[in-house]
């Protein structure tokens, strides 16, 4: 009994290293949020827990409670991604060259209201280039925390969705 329980747990954790592998794969393309830095590895071990917990929770169950788990996941991944490509469009700005993204915040330093006025907070590119890219410079840290908070945040809700859809999925399934 032992014995079944640990095969089928390594084969869940067979799965969910393949499934971690997807976070690490949009982290090369610069697909996740720019902040912080090791998301990427953030988010292989959330989808790895994710996984987990799934199984865990919905191996035994009937199909009709699994089914509600893939309904409710699929939900939180719409949710999650959608929120996460509206903050992206608002916050992130690509910085020319080198694969360098900066995220933008919502209030103006007073240095910055003074200079750009009315344009704050949506400043323009050329602002945040000739802040030499230090968003710091132009919006509030404060700001900036929660924007870049709101996106890892996002990140994280359409990546548990994501996992949690596909584990409750492979759990009901004789691997």
């Amino acid at each position: 009994m032992i014995g079944d329980y640990l095969k089928a747990l390594l084969k869940v954790l067979g799965f969910a290293a393949a499934f971690a592998a997807l976070p690490l794969i949009a982290a090369f393309a610069d697909l996740q949020p720019p902040w912080p830095p090791a998301i990427g590895y953030v988010s292989a071990g959330l989808v790895i827990l994710a996984g987990l917990i799934v199984w865990e929770w919905t191996r035994r169950t009937k199909v009709r409670s699994r089914r509600t788990w893939i309904v409710a996941a699929a939900v939180l991944t719409v949710i999650g991604l959608g929120s996460y490509l509206t903050l992206y469009s608002l916050f992130v700005e690509p910085a020319p060259g080198a694969h360098m993204r900066v995220v933008r915040g919502f209030v103006c330093t007073a240095d910055a209201l003074k200079v750009y006025g009315d344009a704050c907070p949506d400043l323009p590119r050329e602002a945040l280039a000739g802040a030499e890219w230090e968003a710091v410079k132009l919006w509030t840290r404060g700001s900036l925390t929660l924007a870049r908070l709101g996106l890892a945040g996002a990140w994280m809700v359409f990546m548990t969705g994501w996992i949690a859809a596909l584990g409750a999925v492979i759990a009901g399934r004789k691997v």
